[in-house]
């Protein structure tokens, strides 16, 4: 009983630590809006900075721990397939932040999780836990509420260009998570975060040299805003999406990415005076109840831990 006991409260510990990696790496996408408008850069040279120097920094990690024998390099073909697919995702992305305001930007690639957890039931012909679905059910309808009362006649702005690049973004990224929850558990955090890095990386040079001249421009000013891409919301969030998606599933990840499009919207308000509408606020709620019910289950184990420890230490002494 012990025994079991330990290995759930290491169990519990785990899936604690990544729910505060999901956590932590929605805040930074929703930040990412900001990155992206100050750098004055084109989509292309914002995607590949992400993945370029992410690259270059996680490569020069991984290279030193082999050399030094504590990890391997050997190819991982489902890292490289779903490193193209956030590759891929992270363009459309920032395709869609030049097209439209930041909450429409961001409000659909958080659709990725929730068709990811579709993906996933169908691969593995099961039907997902009946309280998970009543809150993608719900986080859903929030996002779909604060997407329909939206400003949708932005000046500058072609928001139905950047609705399609939105809605490509979250099926790229829900491919991305399913590729992750099927990675086998051999490979290791350091070999896939490679491999990723890299493919994201190449996939993205097509778009740039297609782009030609015109995706250069900006690179003069805006480099510093790109290095900060490359190491916040490149090695930043790839290493803390890789870490989370090993302890919790799809449908648990999604509904905690529902708080990246909730922060990208107030950020819109608060920096670029983006208008947020009355009839978004239920939305939000929603979102966050979906964020509360999750979080509270997971987070809640320490506290109860704590209880009967106390518990029983008084038992002990009576």
């Amino acid at each position: 009983m012990a025994n079991k006991s330990k290995k759930r409260a290491r169990k519990n510990k785990k899936r604690a630590r990544a729910l505060m990696a999901a956590l932590l790496a929605a805040m930074l996408m929703g930040s990412l809006c900001i990155f992206v408008r100050e750098s004055g850069c084109s989509a292309q040279a914002c995607s590949l900075a992400r993945f370029g120097i992410g690259f270059l920094i996680i490569g020069s990690i991984a290279i030193i721990r082999r050399l030094r024998g504590r990890g391997r390099l050997s190819f991982s073909p489902a890292s490289f397939a779903s490193g193209v697919s956030i590759g891929l995702c992270i363009l459309f992305y920032f395709l869609a932040i030049q097209y439209t305001s930041a909450a429409i930007a961001a409000l659909l690639p958080a659709t990725g999780p929730l068709l990811s957890a579709v993906w996933e039931s169908l691969l593995e012909k099961r039907l997902p836990p009946r309280r998970d679905v009543l809150l993608l059910l719900t986080a859903g309808l929030g996002i779909v509420i604060v997407a329909t009362y939206s400003p949708h006649n932005t000046p500058g702005h072609d928001d139905a260009q950047g609705i399609l690049y939105g809605i490509l973004c979250g099926l790229c990224y829900s491919f991305y998570l399913v590729l992750n929850r099927c990675m086998s558990a051999e490979v290791q955090m350091m070999q896939r975060l490679f491999w990723q890095s890299a493919a994201g990386a190449l996939v993205l040079l097509i778009p740039l040299y297609l782009g030609g001249a015109d995706a250069l421009q900006g690179l003069s000013s805006g480099w510093p805003w790109l290095i900060g891409i490359g190491v916040l919301q490149g090695v930043g969030v790839l290493a803390l999406v890789a870490y989370a998606m090993r302890h919790l599933t799809s449908l648990e990840f999604g509904i905690i990415s529902c708080l990246e499009p909730t922060e990208a919207t107030l950020i819109g308000r608060a920096v670029y005076a983006e208008a947020i509408l009355p009839g978004q606020w239920p939305g939000f709620l929603l979102v966050l109840i979906t964020i509360i019910s999750k979080s509270q289950r997971h987070l809640g184990w320490k506290m109860r831990s704590l209880l009967a420890r106390q518990s029983g230490r008084r038992r002990v002494r009576a």
